[in-house]
């Protein structure tokens, strides 16, 4: 390996006659008289095998070089200044250890790899240490790691910086220097840089490492290079099958649920469609509808579940057409609706009974018809879908008054007893509620927008409206009982907590809300 400068691939190791010449070596005065040695001509880079010369940098570095105007078959790598200047720091360094050797470019006989500086200690241990300081994949490095331990040589690996992302763990010592840094004046000042070592897991100098890995304690306990890719190969290989498994299997659960839930659909729409087919008229003819306040519709259906018989009803006439929208009961509830029911089933006789009036749990909690006996619940597009065919009248409002009987008079025979029918209760309410009123609910009707006044008598009168009224506003809002909300639109009475919007005090007006012994108790009101 060598680095290009001036057109020349430097070397720091040559051959003469094949003994190795090493410029790292050599002392100043016999690197200048090399020139005289009796073979020079014969100098070689091992590489290539064409002449060399030697050569001196302008710092003083000593290297070997290509002849001038040789043209060389080979491509040498290439190897930066600071490369260079890392390498005789490590032989320095290792050459100061007991009993450690260092050769720069030491090579495999067969050159199956080469060593930036190969140790080598008496006790037959060898090392190779490796500079990286470009770019190298991963897998670079463990391919070039194996090498050596295949030849029973620990690779130890000498960086800028750490590579903590690396799956494989291999010796390195971290440095910062890299390609870009400035060469030291000598060599020996690179032993001195300081940085993390993720070899002792804490910072220390590039140098200490060194001697820490050349210790006859220092054993890699991570196993080969080669044993840990192939273990971390096969463990992503184990977690891609187990994924793919995992996501075959979630189709497949995803493609029953799938399945089910269309099948659940088909049952939905059956049972649905079965509940309409199975609901069957109350038969009229044989039991006429009862005379009440009120219209009642009646459809007998049959639990989904059982297939138990029961009445549901309903106070609006059934539609024409089939309502997309679930039918709730309402007004139906009331107990004054169920008077008729039960008197028409009374009259019907026999075992049919009425449907349970249940709370659906559902937001705003509205009612449901039930099964009186299984507690299933009717849902409400189940009911919807009855068509009108299937209802008939069970009760109907009457007109006529109840008639009253006179008390009969002394003597005379009393007569058959006469039909009573029902009749509504009438409710008198005022004529008008004005505000302040119990009962009055606003907002009261205004005539306040200038744009459709027709006159100018109109317009004044308008005008006199919208003065009043914000009068009014500023009288409520000036009123301690009262508290306005942030946006003015809504207001809160401090006596009962009751709100109301703007000028529409109803109840509250006067303090009739909560007034002592006034007919507005507050827990009547509230």
């Amino acid at each position: 390996m060598g680095v290009v400068v001036g057109g020349s691939s430097l070397q720091l190791v040559a051959y003469i006659n094949g003994e190795r010449v090493d410029a790292t070596e050599m002392a100043h005065r016999p690197w200048r008289d090399l020139v005289k040695h009796p073979r020079y001509a014969e100098l070689v880079l091992i590489e290539c095998g064409l002449r060399a010369k030697r050569v001196t940098s302008h710092m003083g570095r000593q290297y070997f070089a290509h002849y001038p105007s040789l043209e060389c078959p080979v491509v040498h790598k290439s190897e930066s200044p600071q490369h260079l200047a890392m390498k005789q720091a490590l032989k320095d360094r290792i050459n100061a250890a007991p009993g450690w050797t260092a050769e720069v470019e030491a090579a495999h006989p067969e050159r199956a790899w080469t060593a930036d500086v190969l140790a080598t200690n008496t006790d037959g241990r060898r090392l190779a240490f490796e500079v990286q300081l470009s770019q190298q994949t991963e897998e670079e490095f463990v391919r070039r790691s194996q090498r050596y331990v295949d030849d029973r040589i620990g690779p130890v690996w000498v960086v800028p910086k750490d590579f903590d992302w690396f799956r494989v763990q291999l010796p390195m010592i971290v440095t910062g220097f890299g390609k870009a840094s400035d060469l030291p004046g000598n060599p020996a000042e690179l032993m001195e840089l300081l940085d993390h070592q993720p070899l002792i897991g804490k910072m220390a100098r590039s140098g200490a490492i060194v001697d820490a890995v050349l210790q006859p304690r220092f054993k890699w306990p991570h196993g080969t290079p080669r044993h840990q890719w192939d273990t971390i190969q096969r463990l992503e290989a184990e977690r891609a099958e187990a994924a793919e498994a995992a996501r075959v299997k979630a189709a497949q659960e995803a493609k029953a649920r799938q399945l089910v839930g269309q099948e659940e659909v088909e049952r939905k729409v059956e049972r649905d469609s079965l509940f309409a087919v199975q609901a069957v008229a109350p038969d009229v003819g044989a039991v006429p509808a009862v005379r009440a306040g009120m219209n009642v519709w009646a459809s007998i259906v049959s639990c989904s579940g059982s297939g138990h018989p029961f009445l549901i009803w309903r106070l609006l006439e059934p539609p024409a057409r089939i309502d997309l929208r679930p039918y709730r009961p309402g007004p139906e509830s009331l107990d004054r609706v169920l008077v008729p029911v039960e008197a028409w089933l009374q009259a019907a006789g026999g075992s049919l009974v009425r449907g349970k009036l249940v709370t659906v749990n559902r937001p705003g909690k509205p009612l449901g018809f039930a099964c009186p006996t299984c507690n299933d619940l009717v849902q409400g597009r189940w009911v919807s879908s009855i068509p009108n065919s299937k209802w008939s009248a069970i009760a109907e409002r009457s007109q006529a008054e109840v008639d009253v009987p006179k008390p009969p008079e002394p003597g005379a025979r009393p007569g058959p007893p006469r039909e009573q029918t029902f009749r509504p209760k009438t409710v008198h309410r005022p004529a008008r509620i004005e505000e302040g009123h119990p009962e009055f609910i606003g907002p009261r009707p205004r005539t306040l927008w200038m744009s459709e006044a027709r006159d100018a008598t109109e317009i004044a009168a308008r005008q006199a409206a919208k003065d009043a009224r914000a009068a009014r506003l500023r009288e409520i809002s000036e009123n301690p009982r009262y508290i306005g909300s942030a946006n003015g639109f809504r207001i809160q009475c401090s006596d009962c907590g009751g709100t109301f919007e703007d000028d529409n005090e109803g109840i509250h007006a006067n303090a009739k809300c909560l007034a002592r012994g006034g007919s507005n108790p507050a827990g009547s009101w509230r």
